[in-house]
């Protein structure tokens, strides 16, 4: 199906429109066929909408803060919608922030919850306290499961799947909740941003862990962009083929819930 058929388009971020710093190929071209069609649907869990949409235009790619759905702040409200919840957050000044300013009650020394997101601090004395909080009862909330992103120059970034790693070796029974891709809540609250519900969505995005598995969790349509893919190189190529005459595309892959 050609990308003019969706109603509704959700594009990850990291390894589909951006790497770091750099603009992937296709990823102006895409936002401008797409329009307000298109959501960033992202597992970032350091941003805030307000602040990836500032650190997007600066790129030159501009997409409006409610466009924007991002893990770390889908956990921020599962967490603020839990009763009586006092939360120790390990994550970003921006996103604790944020979570502050929306009522969540912060508690290190007794929390009810352990919010575990990308925090850039996180290390062994971190690691240490996560796992005597958690011992203690607390209920483990991960913003998202990804062990890294793509970095731009072409290393893997560590993710917050990465600190869950950490402390599963040491827990390996542990019980926790992730809220992000492959959930698919978080897709439903992209998708609960559009005036009337869409009938046909596409889902783009670069990990066949995340965003596929998502993806068919929820039973849209996916494309898979970027080094894991058999196909497409980035979206300039994929894009180069859902504009090519309909007889030549059996570009989208059917992917549906179990």
């Amino acid at each position: 199906m050609r990308l003019d058929d969706y109603d509704a388009i959700l594009c990850d971020l990291d390894g589909c429109l951006i790497s770091g710093d750099v603009v992937l190929p296709g990823a102006e071209a895409l936002l401008a066929r797409a329009g307000a069609r298109l959501t960033v649907l992202s597992n970032n869990s350091t941003d805030t909408a307000d602040t990836l949409s500032a650190r997007l235009d600066a790129l030159g790619l501009a997409v409006p803060p409610d466009r924007i759905v991002l893990a770390g702040i889908a956990a921020v409200a599962h967490l603020a919608a839990s009763p009586g919840a006092r939360v120790r957050m390990f994550a970003s000044p921006a996103l604790r922030g944020h979570a502050v300013a929306t009522g969540l009650a912060e508690d290190s020394a007794a929390p009810t919850h352990v919010l575990l997101a990308r925090d850039l601090g996180y290390g062994y004395a971190e690691l240490h306290e996560t796992l005597r909080l958690l011992s203690g009862g607390a209920r483990l909330v991960v913003a998202n499961p990804d062990a890294s992103h793509p970095g731009p120059d072409g290393l893997p970034v560590p993710e917050t799947g990465s600190f869950l790693a950490a402390i599963l070796s040491v827990l390996p029974d542990l019980a926790y909740d992730v809220i992000g891709k492959p959930e698919p809540g978080l897709y439903r609250r992209a998708l609960s941003r559009y005036a009337r519900p869409p009938r046909k969505v596409l889902a783009i995005g670069d990990n066949p862990l995340t965003d596929a598995e998502g993806a068919a969790r929820l039973g849209c349509d996916f494309v898979l962009v970027g080094p894991q893919a058999p196909r497409w190189r980035d979206l300039e190529a994929y894009l180069a083929s859902a504009t090519a005459p309909r007889s030549t595309q059996s570009a989208v892959q059917r992917v549906r819930g179990g």
